[in-house]
């Protein structure tokens, strides 16, 4: 499943999931690099979408 089409709420469980991998049993240091890009680029849509509803609530506060 492509990451954009994941509510907020998926990406932040995929996000703990994926940070979870670097503690876990399955941890291969050689996916360890391609792992941080991805829970990189997904934090970056989280923040991003989060930074939407903080000025979508702003504007609504303001009107």
């Amino acid at each position: 499943m492509k990451e954009s089409n994941l509510t907020l709420e998926e990406k932040i469980a995929k996000i703990e999931r994926e940070t979870a991998w670097f503690e876990g049993d399955d941890f291969v240091l050689e996916k360890a690099i391609e792992k941080y890009k991805e829970i990189i680029a997904l934090v970056a849509e989280v923040e991003k979408e989060l930074t939407e509803l903080e000025n979508t609530i702003i504007d609504l506060e303001d009107n």
